[in-house]
């Protein structure tokens, strides 16, 4: 490694820390080295050594961009990002990056919180991809969240029927009652809560390309007498509803508007009625060290989201009047989603390349994909369904 810098020679003197499973790595001298212990993860291939200095600077998110650039080529992403999480003690301050190289990123979260007017610019951002996109590798139901896995053995639409099955079992859904959604996605909730109960649904969501979808999906299932579908944002939603549900919404709310969705919620609920709230979470533990920084997802995925520690859905819903009387972890199961979800774009590829999307495009979608796969399996976030009812 006689061209190695300073900067390769840190990082190789790191990854003799990893305890946890091991990784080859092929420098552009050829050379192959392994690291780590135990059973085998991944291959690297690393292009140049400027690459090196990319991965000192910026840490998971220069890995994130040197694997989107195509300098660095990694047979299987998923489990180079579990590696990375269950080692993240032994790799220390090189999975988070310099101060300097982190800066732009960390103002470019600032820029990007969730106004008003900015949420529909980041919703706009990831959702209006294109319906067509979503529905090459979606499940029918059109579910863009975690799905619950009761076998292994069960279809990716089932599970995805399991997860909204039960909500509406924990928060009995009946006929009579008025069922207030936000953040609807494609539909797939309201349409199963009004075809399995009969209720009433106020659906609403911030992006036109779901709107439209959702509008011609009420139409062709004749639902159109049970869900008032609104394109607004949360803040601007009136009156109160018998039950509130809310899915994989709250990650793109922000920090700083979290206090507004709580007190939504909680305003929205009728005498002392109930909701559901299913989020992605951070553990307490790794939560302070997260906000401090700006990852992949949020950089190039979700502009201006945030998870939740685990601690805040208690905290937030106390100071909002109101209780957490259940929580439910399912986080296996979206990396079983995830990785349903990699596969069938993978299968797609021709006809997403037929929509214009670029190899750089197609590399950056599959390490996302990836990146929350193998950040669920090493538990480093969870997922879950919480009930919290108004005291």
């Amino acid at each position: 490694m006689a061209q190695a810098s300073w900067a390769a020679k840190f990082f190789i003197q790191v990854l003799k820390n990893a305890k946890h499973g091991t990784i080859n790595i092929t420098f552009p001298d050829g050379k192959t080295n392994t690291f780590g212990e135990g059973e085998h993860k991944a291959n690297l291939i690393l292009k140049n050594w400027s690459v090196i200095d990319q991965l000192v600077n910026k840490g998971d998110l220069g890995l994130a961009e040197a694997i989107i650039e195509d300098h660095i080529q990694v047979d299987d992403a998923a489990a180079l990002i579990e590696w990375a999480c269950r080692n993240d003690q032994s790799l220390g301050q090189a999975l988070h990056g310099t101060l300097m190289g982190t800066l732009l990123y960390q103002l470019k979260r600032i820029l990007t919180r969730n106004s008003k007017d900015q949420a529909k610019k980041n919703i706009v951002a990831h959702y209006d991809l294109g319906n067509d996109f979503y529905k090459l590798w979606l499940d029918p139901t059109m579910s863009y969240s975690s799905a619950i896995f009761n076998n292994p053995h069960e279809s990716l639409q089932q599970a995805q029927l399991n997860k909204y099955d039960r909500m509406i079992d924990m928060l009995n859904i009946k006929p009579s009652d008025h069922i207030l959604e936000i953040g609807c996605g494609w539909g797939g909730f309201f349409s199963r809560a009004v075809e399995r109960t009969g209720c009433s649904v106020t659906a609403v969501m911030n992006s036109p390309s779901q709107a439209q979808h959702n509008r011609e999906m009420i139409k062709a299932k004749g639902l159109s007498s049970h869900v008032d579908l609104k394109e607004i944002d949360y803040r601007d939603i009136k009156g109160t509803f018998d039950k509130v549900v809310s899915i994989e919404m709250i990650e793109a709310v922000g920090e700083k508007y979290w206090d507004n969705y709580f007190q939504k919620v909680s305003s929205s609920i009728k005498g002392k009625g109930s909701a559901i709230i299913q989020g992605i979470t951070m553990h307490d533990d790794l939560f302070y060290s997260y906000r401090q920084k700006t990852d992949f997802i949020q950089n190039y995925i979700f502009p201006g989201g945030m998870l939740l520690a685990n601690s805040i859905f208690d905290k937030k819903s106390k100071e909002n009047g109101m209780r957490l009387t259940n929580q439910f972890e399912f986080g296996i199961s979206y990396a079983d989603t995830l990785k349903l979800w990699r596969e069938r774009f993978h299968q797609a590829e021709s006809k997403v390349r037929e929509m214009g999307f670029d190899d750089r495009f197609m590399r950056m979608w599959n390490l996302y994909l990836c990146y929350c796969e193998g950040a669920f399996r090493a538990g480093r976030i969870n997922v879950g369904q919480y009930l919290i009812e108004r005291v």
